[in-house]
């Protein structure tokens, strides 16, 4: 059996072994109905005509909570893989596991066969223990079963010539956690993760730490992976997760979840002074799950969102961060290095800059990113590299780098209240770009701003929303690009745009082009 699927075999054999005690739902005939339409393949769970991780995971939910994951009368019939005839146990998602891994060839499983190739190693749970399923799978949902069996065990055996790790499950309760699995302590309010592998984390943390500290990241160079699992984290005095040292750390958002971090009223201090609600010394990365459904939420009251000494990078599932310290001006995302968007939907709010580059590019190449910014919604210190995606940006400054801004692709939106990006840095930039310098807004006396509602387009796309209120615009639509003339439409009244003297409706594009006295209010359609 090759590495990879020794490892999936183990991460649910520690599982399945603490369900192995259930009582098993048998199949009678009462709950015979017309399955005419359903599979009939044995180990088809889900009805999606295939045998696959997804359908062990439905009858572990199964065999957790009947009421909350229930199964049709084919459906249980098919589950019963496992010793058939005896009812659907944790030992059928067990055997749905094995043929994945390619232990046996096919299904059903009997108890012989079963017995003559789990033998050596033996992986043991003892008295009450909590397990999630794991949800690597397609499935979104999450179960978490109590056994209360004395023990409950079973034997595996492997060609591995040494030790493969199991998944950590990690289980918030409050003021502390417990830990099912290796390389994850516990002391007081703070878990620390040791090693790289996969660790689940689901619950309440009401003041305390998700710690990743990997003593050697030369000698043990691989991923150490959360998996957000309904995870609820504060911390009060310390980033909710710090990653003090580790070559590489992904922050996973499990399918179906809605999960937060946040600190407290006051800021951190001592040797926390000035970290983030998540900060970290190496490189991170937030992922989402294969249906991209996964929620995390960050508010931070007091300090910055995100801050990392090295690389940002976001590669799925939806972020929300808000950062309320209007007084130290509190920031989103900082990068040091760079702070790269490749997909997922990244929705911030923030009373300093949106995101930042310390030393090097902040770059989007898909996903959707909204940013309301107090200050810069994007700033570099190298460059802003657009590619893809669609990137509305708003504050005092909206786009703000030290050597060049290249939009060469994607929906781009930059608002600002103080000025407009400067036309030399878009030299780069190989799609048609149109900068919009707007005369004041007569109703608005306080500062002449244009509210927000006020979105220009040249798309009409109605999805398109800007974030903040705004003097200046540069717009770069894939429905411009190389087009010779446009015309923009104010998206909350249908007018059409007018520059220079109130009566073109016409923007002349070539590359990048400036439009001054840009009246978003425009002219009224006569239709």
């Amino acid at each position: 059996m090759n590495n990879f699927n020794a490892k999936k075999l183990l991460a649910v054999l520690s599982s399945a072994a603490v369900l192995a005690g259930a009582m098993p739902f048998m199949t009678t005939a009462v709950q015979a109905a017309d399955t005419a339409a359903e599979s009939t393949m044995l180990g088809d769970v889900n009805n999606d005509n295939k045998v696959s991780v997804a359908d062990a995971v439905a009858i572990l939910q199964f065999v957790a909570n009947k009421d909350k994951f229930n199964l049709s009368a084919q459906a249980i019939d098919n589950a019963d893989v496992y010793n058939r005839g005896d009812g659907v146990t944790a030992r059928d998602a067990l055997a749905i596991q094995r043929l994945d891994a390619k232990v046996i060839s096919a299904l059903p499983e009997s108890v012989m066969e079963s017995s003559a190739t789990t033998t050596g190693t033996a992986v043991t749970t003892t008295a009450t223990t909590t397990v999630s399923a794991p949800a690597t799978t397609t499935t979104s949902a999450t179960t978490a079963v109590t056994t209360t069996a004395a023990s409950a065990s079973t034997t595996v055996t492997t060609s591995e010539t040494t030790p493969v790790a199991d998944i950590t499950y990690i289980h918030l309760s409050g003021d502390s956690a417990t830990v099912t699995g290796e390389h994850a302590t516990v002391s007081g309010s703070v878990i620390t993760i040791d090693h790289s592998g996969t660790y689940y984390v689901d619950g309440t943390l009401n003041d305390g730490q998700i710690n990743v500290n990997i003593a050697d990241e030369t000698a043990d160079a691989e991923t150490v992976k959360i998996f957000l699992n309904g995870a609820k984290i504060t911390g009060k005095s310390a980033p909710a997760i710090f990653v003090t040292n580790a070559e590489n750390t992904s922050i996973n958002l499990v399918d179906g979840t809605e999960n937060s971090l946040s600190d407290g009223d006051t800021a951190y201090a001592g040797d926390n002074l000035g970290k983030a609600v998540i900060d970290a010394k190496d490189d991170i990365t937030i992922k989402g799950g294969e249906k991209g459904t996964g929620v995390l939420n960050i508010t931070a009251n007091t300090q910055d969102g995100i801050s990392c000494n090295n690389d940002v990078k976001f590669n799925g599932g939806t972020v929300n961060i808000t950062t309320l310290n209007s007084t130290d001006k509190t920031d989103a995302v900082k990068g040091k290095t760079s702070v790269t968007v490749k997909d997922g939907v990244l929705t911030i709010d923030a009373e300093g800059d949106g995101i930042k580059s310390g030393k090097g590019a902040v770059a989007v190449s898909g996903g959707k990113v909204s940013i309301k910014a107090g200050n810069d919604a994007v700033q570099a210190a190298a460059t802003i590299d657009i590619s893809g995606g669609t990137v509305i940006a708003g504050g005092d400054r909206g786009f703000t780098a030290t050597e060049a801004v290249n939009i060469t692709g994607g929906e781009v939106y930059a608002t600002a209240t103080d000025n407009q990006v400067d036309k030399a840095l878009l030299a780069g930039s190989t799609r048609t770009v149109a900068l919009l310098n707007c005369i004041d807004d007569s109703t608005n006396e306080k500062d002449g701003m244009w509210k927000k509602a006020n979105t220009l387009t040249a798309s009409g796309n109605k999805d398109i929303q800007f974030t903040k209120k705004y003097k200046y615009v540069l717009i770069s639509e894939s429905k411009m690009n190389g087009a010779k003339s446009c015309g923009f439409t104010n998206a909350s009244t249908g007018a059409a745009v007018t520059h220079t003297d109130g009566k073109q409706t016409q923007f002349q594009l070539g590359g990048v082009s400036v439009f001054d006295n840009v009246d978003p209010k425009g002219i009224e359609s006569s239709k």
